[in-house]
């Protein structure tokens, strides 16, 4: 049996799309151990997948803590790192697998043993890059979310005695603020869908709750999931939903994962190839400033695409 080890941050956006990749390694090393290195925020997640056997924490918190973490590797036995990460610091990982081991590395750094060149000037999207360089393993990619495993604990649908809903994610990054559009114009948008007797359900977390709040104050009738909306549920209802509208953030890439139709509002700081979810369902307006957009422009645009 391999011992093989993944290499995997980044944002909840990043996680999601990773899981395209994650689930074509899983079905092509069915007997091998797969253990992942990444954040302690995604423990769960990766638990409850059943994509990996096991589970190593690297919160990146200083060169005592890195040292200590390689060095437990290091003694591991990996024959197979595929690194997910293109970042200084697990380059750094990879040379120390380089010096002190004989396992393969499958990265994008000078030190990966199959090693996958990004082209700077026409960048693929996320998975696509990510299934590219797992390619070099001759593993079959399937280039979307695998995201099946969140309808294994289901949610209770008899809450929302609504047929029609429209999922509405108005938060976004404290980290990100310029891409996010405003609650104010949020309102206006549940205000009209309130209108055509559609219900607006708002999700988020509780760094979302103050726009949230908001939105909730200047609309009667809305759904109010904020800190009540873990993935299981984001995705459930997103199968259940006519459509969704969203900034750029993480919970959009999940909407966009089950399939359901998603409009995203963006600024110039969203780059439409490569970072915000791909396929037919996905729609968006995009201006420089995200401030110029105008409710009117966004509910023209889920009228004719949502056909509401």
């Amino acid at each position: 049996m391999k011992k093989i080890l993944i290499i995997k941050h980044g944002s909840l956006g990043d996680i999601i799309s990773a899981t395209s990749v994650l689930k074509d390694i899983r079905d092509n090393y069915l007997k091998d151990e797969i253990i992942i290195l990444t954040s302690s925020k995604y423990k769960f997640f990766f638990l409850d997948s059943f994509l990996v056997n096991k589970i190593l924490i690297d919160d990146r918190k200083g060169l005592l803590a890195s040292i200590s973490l390689v060095n437990k590797i290091l003694k591991m036995n990996i024959d197979l790192v595929i690194n997910l990460q293109n970042s200084r610091r697990t380059t750094i990982y990879e040379l120390c697998f380089r010096l002190f081991t004989s396992a393969k590395i499958n990265g994008t750094s000078i030190f990966s043993t199959s090693r996958y060149l990004l082209s700077s000037g026409n960048l693929p999207s996320v998975i696509d890059g990510l299934s590219n360089q797992i390619e070099l393993l001759n593993i079959k990619c399937r280039r979307k979310p695998y995201l099946d495993w969140l309808n294994n604990h289901s949610f209770d649908f008899n809450k929302i005695d609504h047929k029609r809903l429209i999922i509405v994610n108005p938060g976004c990054s404290r980290n990100n603020i310029q891409k996010k559009w405003s609650s104010e114009k949020y309102s206006a948008i549940c205000k009209v869908l309130i209108s055509k007797n559609i219900l607006p359900v708002l999700i988020g977390s509780k760094e979302d709750q103050e726009s949230i709040n908001f939105i909730e104050k200047k609309v009667k009738n809305v759904l109010n999931l904020c800190n009540k909306s873990p993935l299981n549920v984001v995705y459930q209802l997103s199968q259940k939903a006519i459509g969704a509208i969203s900034n750029d953030t993480g919970p959009a890439h999940l909407i966009a994962a089950s399939g359901c139709k998603i409009h995203l509002v963006l600024s110039s700081f969203s780059n439409v190839q490569t970072v915000i979810p791909q396929g037919d369902n996905v729609t968006y307006t995009q201006k420089r400033n995200i401030d110029n957009i105008l409710p009117e422009e966004i509910i023209n645009k889920l009228e004719m695409i949502f056909k509401i």
